[in-house]
């Protein structure tokens, strides 16, 4: 079904959506940004369509919507334990994600198939698929990890000539939609090429030789001096899911407890590793572990396809400039290289 639609009836029918769905997009936080007085644009929940963002990359990844920066587990009184996993918000979600970040949420899937708070959430997701501007943002990579396309989604949107221009796969949305006035089939402009390229590293399971080779490069020498260890790369990731879980007590009484997960990241160094390192020597196995965790560790554990999706968010948070792109490249390089010493040019 192909539907075209004004702005004004556009808000209309998200004002109809808003009583069965939470809307959750790409949306301004005024003076909420890096800097004083910045803007930042992060994920949340929006009425209309003027408040979403199209010409922006957010800082943060809709994985905010299925894992909250800090979220409650539990809470216990006495010997009570009340689970707290089952959102407050009977609502189902409707999301506004660009490809990549659709395939994003479906790598973190496979992290959280076992977990209740996520898949109580995850569960009630259906995604909206908006148009990446033409080429992309300077920083991403996702022609390179073939995450520019999907066909993941209930709904996907254009804007064209001050119009939008709906395409529903699900059903679910028929009533919604049948009143609207039907066109034909239109096409979406995938990011096609990006500015950055890489090359997809190739490091195999089996392979031990390699990968205790590549752990003593000295190519993660250079980090020593320019990571800070800020773990902001981790925070702005679609797919970073390190989480710590905590109890805290009330201040009320001793005897309520609650059982907190909060975000958590390898590249976020805690003054306590410093008691035992500098941290010019903890970055680089950091940066090293990054790595590997985004383009090695899915082989033996998850999906045997990378995680990472190339949005590039990683280097727009980083304070140091650290382009991820840039390190995936050199780490790709330096696999030539050890292939290339070991007489197995044929592995790359």
């Amino acid at each position: 079904m192909n539907k075209r639609v004004s702005m004004k009836k556009f808000n209309s029918l998200l004002e109809t959506l808003s009583s069965k769905y939470k809307i959750m997009a790409p949306k301004v936080f005024e003076k909420e940004g890096r800097y004083s007085y910045d803007d930042d644009v992060r994920y949340g929940e929006v009425k209309s369509f003027e408040e979403i963002v199209f010409e922006k990359k957010s800082t943060a990844s809709p994985k905010e919507v299925l894992l909250p920066i800090v979220h409650t587990l539990s809470v216990q009184v006495g010997e009570n334990v009340v689970e707290t996993v089952e959102d407050k918000d009977e609502r189902d979600i409707l999301v506004f994600v660009h490809p990549c970040d659709i395939h994003g949420i479906t790598r973190i899937d496979n992290t959280f198939k076992d977990d209740a708070f996520y898949q109580n959430r995850r569960k009630k997701i259906k995604f909206v698929m908006i148009e990446c501007i033409s080429g992309g943002w300077d920083s991403c990579f996702c022609v390179s990890l073939n995450t520019n396309k999907t066909d993941n989604y209930s709904l996907a949107m254009k804007v064209e000539n001050g119009e939008i221009l709906l395409s529903c796969k699900d059903e679910t949305f028929n009533e919604y939609l049948e009143e609207l006035e039907n066109i034909e089939k239109f096409e979406f402009k995938f990011v096609e090429k990006n500015k950055i390229e890489i090359k997809m590293p190739n490091l195999e399971p089996w392979d031990r030789m390699t990968l205790e080779k590549i752990k003593e490069s000295k190519i993660w020498d250079e980090f020593s001096d320019r990571c800070i260890g800020c773990g902001s790369c981790n925070m702005a990731c679609m797919t970073c899911t390190c989480m710590n879980t905590i109890v805290v007590t009330s201040e009320l009484s001793e005897n309520i407890k609650e059982k907190r997960r909060v975000w958590n990241g390898c590249q976020l160094v805690r003054s306590k590793s410093l008691e035992k390192a500098p941290l010019s020597k903890i970055v680089p196995k950091r940066i090293r572990q990054r790595i590997l965790d985004k383009f090695y560790r899915p082989k033996l554990k998850e999906s045997r396809e990378q995680i990472c999706v190339g949005c590039g968010r990683c280097t727009d948070a980083c304070p140091k400039y650290i382009n991820f792109a840039a390190t995936i490249n050199k780490f790709n390089n330096e696999l030539d290289r050890i292939y290339a010493e070991f007489g197995r040019e044929e592995v790359k």
